[in-house]
């Protein structure tokens, strides 16, 4: 399904748009924009199309095009695995503009979407996956508060090389912790 619009700091989370496919299609592409994420096979523009379709009938993912407060499409995210009935979901993000990257707008995704699945939805537990050797993105959910909680030994193989999978997540009870750390030095840590 298509997600509510959602405002963060930097970025607006927005229904995505048919029109947006062949962005998509060339970020899909790109193998330094694709390195971290498991797989994507002869991604066309007919197959994206499809894939943005199909998306807003799927009730186990929330899907959302990623924008600059000032209207720039960036990238992609969502929450997966959406299992209300256990109060948990998965969450990914591709910023797929690499002109955009190492702004901060990544961080800012998650923050947003920590605040609607914990506010919102009511959640005990947001994870994710990333590959072990994305020392970036780990540094980054490490600041945004999410533990380490294990490891997926040889759980990837992309371009020949075999990655583990690092498990962590961020369950209700860090996220109030970490609010009220925020609240306390009145400002973001992540």
């Amino acid at each position: 399904m298509y997600g509510p619009i959602l405002a963060g700091e930097k970025i607006s989370l927005q229904p995505p748009e048919a029109s947006e496919a062949e962005r998509y299609v060339v970020w899909l592409r790109d193998p330094e924009v694709t390195r971290f994420v498991s797989s994507f096979t002869d991604v066309t523009i007919e197959s994206e199309r499809e894939f943005l379709k199909n998306i807003a009938e799927d009730a186990t993912k929330v899907f959302w095009s990623v924008y600059t407060k000032d209207g720039k499409h960036i990238g992609s995210t969502d929450l997966h695995g959406l299992a209300l009935n256990h109060k948990r979901t998965s969450w990914g993000v591709m910023i797929g503009d690499k002109s955009e990257w190492n702004k901060g707008y990544g961080a800012d995704v998650l923050r947003t979407l920590a605040d609607y699945a914990f506010g919102k939805l009511k959640l005990n537990r947001f994870e994710l996956e990333v590959f072990d050797r994305n020392a970036a993105g780990i540094a980054c959910y490490r600041k945004c508060g999410f533990k380490t909680e294990g490891v997926k030994r040889k759980c990837f193989v992309k371009n020949g090389q075999v990655h583990d999978s690092i498990l962590m997540a961020l369950t209700d009870d860090d996220y109030e912790e970490l609010k009220k750390n925020n609240d306390d030095k009145k400002s973001r840590t992540c």
